[in-house]
């Protein structure tokens, strides 16, 4: 016996449904061999989507994803997106492939994002045709459509799902409101990291608003209790965030976040995906904030005829604060231009300092316009007493008219390297080529390998000493990766391909495996690991000047020197190709103690203090009084000797 709430529930489910694959067409038809058509972040998604069911969340293991190798707790400089496993996984453990999963949560991204707001705007309106201008106008919104590619933030459900639970719990008080409620704020904070600090902002605004303070003050405390308990699985996940960032020194500056945020051109500029509006370029693909034609009508529409209040008017509010939030901080901190820059007013507050993209506010902005618009229509259509099927027609039309695209374009996955047998690790060339790391992470997912490149919010330490190390051509960084284990180099097929081929033909022990339309894969045997040195304590009392381009160490008397130690914090260009060390008993006559590379050295040295990346180097115990090092473009203080 089917309910009558149940056999409510069919028909919008059943009409999402179609919405959402008539939209994604042609998708569909190759759920499992193509992506949407943006290179970039769909496979990087894929990749974690696949790393998500093959490691146990929150675990070391976890956090240990294998790309930036040899770094560890990769995944702490990207999303997660483990709120998305309950879906990928199962499809994975069954034999479906990463792609597969990806393509069904894009699915039905659309399809439940327009069923919550449904539910939503239905137990705000009791009204089913306004509940289907809420569930369209969010599951079409121009602004969802234009990050197709980050699919954390285009898997939004559990946004609308936040909202109909605390109404819902406002209007019966039942408990269960609270634990769907609790829920669907995990899981949208687990898919999406963002949603740690935006959707705060639209809950505190919704208790201040929907509280009856002066008759039922406390009518809020089961909400703060439920919302309270459910962040706590959060804290873990936070603070080893903050931990490995912290670690690696790696910060957002206000610099990148005045990049990405929104100046006023970008409320009037579609995404470029859209079939009926004009292609607009822009300097980032976070500006594209075009909310749409049709709600921005109806609101004004039903403004003018009286609605004002209540629900419709918070949503309405909520939507402008958002969007003057995109507009990002000043260049100057609190000043004057504070005043037309609300960032400012908040960018104190923990974590939102660390926020690159404040544009990404507006899916809050998207959300509660087409709350507000579905508002608008329930009061339009009792206001109108004539037409109301040919308004309900036309607002229809403009929803689909906004969100249309011509056909999903979607794209093929590179291939992956049959020649590989894995037993080693993986690095592909050219390093300072984003498309290429993102390759290289999804063709992991065939062979098993972890990889030295990576694509993620933040480029870690020891990416950018390879990076750097890779641009002088040094290859000492190479002998550095294959310790233990081979190595295998692919040069992709790029324009700096011949380049990248003639430095590894050069390179000795180099065994050429095969080549193909996506590149060419080489294979460096194991490299034995270096000889472990006891370097001693540091030598104290030496003095250490500048001298035509020399660091030079007087230690007052002969004394016995193992290791040298350089600090660069990171200043690599200051290397020298080759560090040299000589050595002097009077000062004047020089010999050659060491001469090295400094590529492995600062490899190691990133490894070990990720913020310092010193430069240790071994010397064959030479006793002597003077030493010095062709370091000086470095301060006297950045050198450390040991010995005894």
């Amino acid at each position: 016996m089917i309910s009558n709430g149940q056999s409510r529930a069919w028909p919008p489910a059943a009409v999402y449904l179609l919405l959402a694959l008539a939209w994604s067409w042609p998708l569909p038809l190759h759920l499992s061999n193509r992506l949407t058509h943006d290179p970039g972040d769909p496979l990087l998604v894929t990749y974690l989507l696949w790393w998500n069911a093959h490691a146990v969340p929150l675990t070391r293991a976890w956090w240990n994803a294998p790309f930036f190798w040899p770094m560890t707790d990769a995944l702490a400089l990207t999303e997660h997106l483990a709120g998305l496993s309950p879906i990928s996984t199962p499809i994975q453990r069954l034999g479906g492939s990463p792609i597969l999963a990806y393509n069904v949560i894009l699915i039905c991204a659309t399809w439940w994002s327009g069923l919550a707001t449904h539910a939503l705007v239905r137990r705000l309106t009791s009204n089913e045709l306004a509940a289907y201008c809420g569930g369209i106008a969010f599951a079409l919104a121009p602004y969802r459509t234009s990050q197709l590619a980050h699919l954390q933030i285009y898997a939004s459900w559990w946004l609308p799902v936040t909202l109909w639970a605390l109404h819902a719990y406002y209007d019966e008080g039942r408990r269960r409101w609270l634990a769907l409620f609790g829920i669907a704020w995990l899981m949208q904070t687990l898919t999406y990291g963002y949603s740690v600090f935006f959707v705060p902002l639209l809950l505190i605004a919704w208790i201040a608003w929907f509280t009856p303070w002066r008759t039922d003050s406390k009518r809020s405390l089961p909400i703060l209790a439920t919302w309270t308990v459910c962040s706590m699985p959060l804290l873990p996940v936070l603070l080893e965030y903050h931990r490995v960032q912290a670690q690696l020194g790696l910060v957002r500056t206000r610099d990148q976040m005045i990049f990405y945020s929104a100046n006023w051109s970008a409320f009037v500029s579609p995404a470029p995906q859209l079939w009926l509006w004009p292609k607009v370029e822009r300097t980032t693909t976070e500006a594209y904030l075009f909310p749409g034609l049709t709600v921005l009508v109806l609101i004004i529409a039903a403004a003018a005829t009286g609605l004002r209040r209540g629900a419709f008017a918070f949503y309405i509010l909520v939507a402008v604060l958002a969007a003057w939030l995109c507009v990002g901080p000043t260049a100057d901190g609190i000043s004057l231009a504070s005043l037309w820059h609300p960032y400012d007013w908040i960018v104190w507050l923990p974590g939102f300092n660390g926020i690159r993209v404040p544009p990404r506010f507006f899916l809050l902005s998207a959300l509660c316009l087409a709350i507000a618009a579905s508002l608008a229509l329930a009061h339009l259509n009792l206001v109108i007493r004539r037409g109301r099927r040919v308004v309900a027609a036309i607002v229809f039309a403009g929803f689909i008219a906004d969100g249309a695209i011509p056909g999903m374009q979607l794209g093929v996955p590179p291939g992956s390297f049959a020649s590989m047998t894995p037993d080693g690790r993986v690095i592909e060339l050219p390093f300072d080529d984003a498309y290429v790391h993102i390759y290289a992470m999804y063709r992991s997912i065939t062979h098993r390998m972890p990889v030295v490149n990576g694509y993620a919010g933040y480029i870690p330490p020891v990416a950018d000493v390879i990076q750097w190390a890779l641009r002088r051509r040094d290859p000492s960084i190479l002998m550095e990766l294959r310790r233990g284990r081979p190595l295998y180099v692919v040069v992709a097929s790029r324009p700096e391909a011949e380049t990248w081929t003639r430095f590894m033909d050069a390179q000795n022990d180099t065994q050429l495996l095969g080549v193909s339309g996506s590149g060419r894969v080489y294979r460096m045997p194991p490299a034995a690991f270096p000889r472990q040195v006891t370097t001693g304590p540091v030598l104290p009392s030496a003095s250490i000047e500048p001298r035509d381009g020399w660091l030079v160490a007087d230690l007052g008397q002969p004394q016995t020197v193992r290791a040298v130690e350089i600090r660069t914090n990171g200043d690599l260009v200051r290397l020298p190709a080759m560090i040299r060390i000589e050595t002097s008993a009077d000062g004047s006559a020089w010999s050659l103690a060491l001469e090295e590379a400094p590529g492995a050295l600062a490899l190691a040295g990133a490894l070990a203090q990720p913020r310092a990346i010193p430069l240790r180097l071994i010397l064959p115990d030479v006793r002597t009084r003077y030493l010095r090092i062709n370091a000086g473009r470095f301060h006297t203080n950045a050198v450390t000797m040991f010995g005894r």
